[in-house]
């Protein structure tokens, strides 16, 4: 059985936007047409999010530090299923490749590519955005002595961490 704290430690290196992934806001990924992907994405792109009045994020207020810690949790989460998607999706190319000789393996590896590979940029797309606008967030109320400081936990620096 695999050491948790290792995995763990692997996760969080795996998750972790990268530099090239946040500098210039993102530029690799735009370049990239995820945002474009974004807009048009049929089940929660922002046009569809805009069509059903949609909001993931609370607005600016008191909780909008927790909101951003969450939706941080979940790209984590949405990212992981599409991993697992991508990965199935080349066994079964690779079935397709074995059994049926050519078949229909580029129409598979494009296809996982939409259903599964520009979804996970999407993911550390946003991922590193969001830890951007947080660090931005966190340096912003530092300068505020007389309020506790947020952390990336979503807690204010009185609180104690959960045990």
């Amino acid at each position: 059985m695999p050491d948790v704290r290792a995995t763990r430690l692997a996760a969080h290196w795996y998750f972790e936007p990268r530099a090239i992934e946040q500098a210039a806001n993102g530029r690799l990924y735009v370049r990239l047409g995820v945002r474009r992907f974004k807009w048009y994405l049929p089940t929660s792109g922002d046009l569809v999010s805009r069509a059903r009045g949609r909001r993931r994020i609370a607005p600016i207020g008191p909780d909008l530090v927790r909101s951003l810690v969450q939706h941080d949790k979940q790209t984590r989460s949405w990212e992981v299923r599409h991993i697992f998607g991508a990965l199935s999706m080349l066994a079964l190319t690779w079935w397709s490749i074995s059994v049926h000789g050519k078949g229909s393996w580029p129409v598979l590896l494009g296809a996982n590519l939409v259903i599964n590979g520009y979804p996970i940029l999407l993911q550390r797309y946003n991922r590193a955005r969001l830890r951007s606008l947080l660090a931005r967030l966190d340096r912003r109320h530092q300068g505020r002595s007389d309020e506790p400081a947020l952390t990336a936990t979503g807690r204010t620096s009185a609180q104690p961490p959960r045990r």
